[in-house]
């Protein structure tokens, strides 16, 4: 059910909510050509940044596995289900975008708008944020927000995932490229980083 992604996911980041499966899809290759304008609305597929690419660690309760971000997909660290990352457009046809047309038309087309989230950016607390939310959601409220940061750790730079409220930037999550930096540092506050106190690491 799309709303359980986000549900899941959310809890480990200020009880938010994001869309997406339950069920397992297996990791794949998906070339960009493949995702075009169509009747769902996707527009194509969105490109993580080559340094964001790979598995990401993090000791939060809700992150039993790695949040593994491929060239246009991720693994959500809780369920670990490989979830397709895209840009939205309008809907074929229509001149509306997904969360424009009518509830019908979502609860129809639910099980395929729940394999996807939305990208989409936004500037917060100075820095550019990926925010990930539900495709069929016009506010990204119920998503999460997304940076990576090069911080000093023990005198060497380290490259640090940072998961938000999309809302107000307020770290809720962070994650490291191995696992020994995580369970050294997944509870140290960088001095430049505003962390929430509601979801403390």
């Amino acid at each position: 059910m799309a709303k359980k992604f986000i549900t899941m996911f959310a809890l480990a980041s200020l009880a938010m909510s994001m869309t997406v499966p339950v069920g397992s899809i297996q990791p794949k290759t998906v070339q960009a050509a493949q995702i075009t304008k169509s009747k769902y609305g996707f527009d194509k597929q969105f490109k993580f940044p080559k340094t964001w690419r790979g598995k990401w660690y993090s000791n939060n309760n809700f992150t039993p596995n790695p949040m593994n971000i491929h060239t246009s997909a991720i693994n959500l660290p809780l369920t670990n289900e490989y979830i397709k990352v895209i840009k939205v457009g309008m809907v074929k046809g229509t001149k509306k975008y997904p969360w424009e047309m009518s509830s019908a038309w979502q609860e129809k087309n639910q099980n395929v708008l729940a394999k996807y989230l939305r990208a989409s950016s936004k500037k917060l607390r100075g820095s550019k944020w990926i925010v990930l939310s539900p495709v069929q959601e016009k506010t990204t409220k119920n998503g999460n927000a997304f940076t990576v940061k090069t911080e000093k750790i023990a005198g060497k730079k380290h490259k640090v995932l940072f998961q938000s409220n999309p809302e107000d930037g307020l770290v809720t999550n962070q994650f490291f490229k191995t696992k020994s930096l995580t369970d050294k540092y997944s509870a140290y506050e960088f001095k430049n980083v505003k962390y929430s106190k509601v979801n403390p690491r």
